[in-house]
């Protein structure tokens, strides 16, 4: 009777120290977030195609994924989720290389995002979405 008592005290005290760490490591609910959207952003030069991709977590951690998270994440919610009311900016330094395609895949306060935009050049580009697509 003892041997199950203390098997059984033992496995209650297992589960408890347990339970914690099983919480902890539960996946965030998508939906609790302000956002959580995969960027891309894709140049051309000539025949050569560069695609490159990031994700945007707001709340989340700076440079974890996104290396402007902060920024990026105050100009998402400026514009109320939506990509074609970014703030931008009033200048940008860069060369004027072929065309730069951009999309956003995911979901902005529960509503999902699926965007694309192709501008002419980097310059034109960094002018409309500011730093959500420097990365």
């Amino acid at each position: 009777m003892n041997k199950i008592i203390t098997s059984l005290l033992g496995a209650g005290l297992l589960a408890a120290a347990l339970a914690p760490a099983a919480l902890a490591a539960a996946p965030v609910d998508p939906a609790t977030r302000d956002a959580h959207i995969q960027l891309t952003v894709s140049r051309t030069d000539g025949t050569t195609r560069n695609t490159g991709f990031v994700f945007l977590n707001c709340p989340g951690k700076p440079g974890k994924d996104h290396p402007y998270t902060a920024e990026a994440c105050a100009d998402l919610h400026a514009a109320g989720g939506d990509f074609d009311r970014l703030p931008g900016r009033d200048s940008a330094y860069c060369s004027n290389e072929g065309p730069v395609t951009v999309t956003a895949d995911g979901a902005y306060k529960g509503r999902p995002v699926h965007w694309e935009h192709t501008y002419e050049n980097d310059c034109e580009r960094q002018l409309a979405t500011g730093l959500v697509y420097e990365f």
